[in-house]
């Protein structure tokens, strides 16, 4: 059987030609041995105008469509989530690999082996024995799209097609990478203000539920006039603990009506505008998702994936519905033959500049290398803002707690020190 083939020889250079084998696996092998680093290897069509005829084959006795979407969900349900880090150990010992000159399959196969997470242990899997078949890497990775997103497997096509699928693997592992970072920063920056909600929530909690009860007690044996602040907790206490059912009821039936209006979209609308424009928060918030936007953007352009269709692979990229609209209107400016600079500028929720540098960007014909530079550039910048919005919150949680304890405290301490005095 013949097969056609796209490889790398030993000197960098993309060769093409057919080669015979028993089978694309034993193709696959025998370009290895010549010491080519395959692309892509697919059967030799000697005629293709010529119609095929398909014979009708007995079909395989299967489950009915309900029971076998019934087990699909089931197994999707039982299956580890593939988390961002996860991959991006994965990516980063395959491009290491490559670079070394392994052959694409041979590298899959032993990053599937090291891998000790058991579903994309599978997916690494899967994809090789794919590869090994003659499959192109963006068509193996598309199998998985909830591993594998959309702008990563265009990506991976365009670096296929221009020949440069190392680099572009190379690429993507350092902007996957960049990402980890950028999460890990923004977790660890926001723990120790959750830690401080925690504690608050526990100690409020505590008292009303449990301290609060035994001085109300107290004050009702002696018989004496309590001020109103003191009543006012007290009756409060009193409640919670008589009635902790019906409020825990309450709290679950309030979570119930969040899941359930987390699904309509004004939900979605609600959410995605207070994060880019919530008082204080926004400072950050709207630099870091341009950034990544940004970056995202440039290593698709860079990688030869023509712009409007990174417009639209970006659009699915990201979940925020106010720059999903943003990129409906972008493309309809690429369509009519303007560029994508006007149409950032014109959006009140991106840094300030940025139109201007793309329409400068698209003029020197270096849109990708700006993409990329204020990606940068603004990713940091929203960092910083964050971890300057976190330092000033972690003084005001830390009052907050302070005043609320001390509320309940002197609300009960001053009272009986005036019953004390008095008897």
């Amino acid at each position: 059987m013949k097969f056609q083939y796209q490889a790398k020889n030993k000197q960098g250079t993309m060769v093409q030609g057919t080669i015979e084998g028993a089978s694309a696996m034993s193709a696959r092998s025998a370009l290895r041995l010549a010491g080519l680093t395959v692309s892509n290897i697919a059967p030799f069509a000697t005629n293709p105008s010529k119609p095929t005829i398909e014979v009708a084959k007995k079909p395989i006795v299967r489950e009915s469509d309900s029971q076998r979407d019934a087990w699909t969900v089931l197994g999707s349900l039982l299956k580890k989530r593939v988390k961002h880090s996860d991959l991006v150990v994965s990516l980063s010992q395959l491009s290491i690999m490559l670079q070394s000159g392994d052959d694409l399959a041979g590298a899959f196969q032993v990053v599937a082996s090291q891998c000790s997470h058991p579903t994309l242990r599978d997916v690494l899997q899967t994809i090789h024995r794919d590869v090994e078949e003659g499959m192109s890497l963006s068509e193996a990775m598309a199998k998985h799209p909830r591993v594998f997103d959309v702008s990563m497997v265009a990506v991976i096509d365009a670096g296929e097609n221009s020949g440069k699928l190392v680099e572009v693997i190379e690429r993507m592992t350092a902007l996957l990478l960049k990402d980890q970072q950028l999460k890990s920063n923004v977790m660890s920056m926001l723990t120790y203000p959750a830690v401080l909600m925690f504690i608050t929530a526990s100690v409020v909690s505590s008292m009303f539920f449990f301290v609060l009860p035994q001085f109300a007690k107290v004050f009702q044996d002696m018989e004496r006039p309590v001020p109103p602040l003191t009543s006012f907790l007290l009756t409060i206490g009193t409640t919670l603990q008589s009635h902790w059912m019906l409020i825990l009821a309450i709290i679950g039936a309030f979570i119930g009506i969040i899941a359930y209006a987390r699904r309509l979209p004004q939900w979605r609308y609600m959410v995605d505008y207070l994060v880019l424009n919530a008082v204080g928060l926004r400072r950050a918030t709207r630099p870091l998702m341009a950034g990544r936007i940004f970056r995202l953007m440039g290593t698709m352009i860079e990688n030869g994936v023509p712009i409007l269709e990174t417009v639209r692979l970006t659009q699915r990229a990201t979940r925020n519905i106010y720059y999903r609209n943003m990129f409906q209107k972008m493309e309809q400016e690429i369509l009519e033959g303007r560029g994508i600079g006007p149409t950032v500028a014109a959006v009140s929720f991106f840094p300030v500049g940025a139109g201007h540098m793309l329409e400068t960007a698209e003029r020197s014909a270096k849109i990708a290398f700006v993409l990329q530079t204020i990606g940068e550039y603004f990713e940091n910048e929203g960092e910083q803002k964050l971890r300057w919005f976190v330092k000033l919150l972690e003084p005001a949680m830390i009052i907050t707690l302070g005043g609320v304890v001390g509320t309940v405290v002197m609300s009960i301490v001053l009272p009986m020190l005036d019953i004390t005095t008095a008897s």
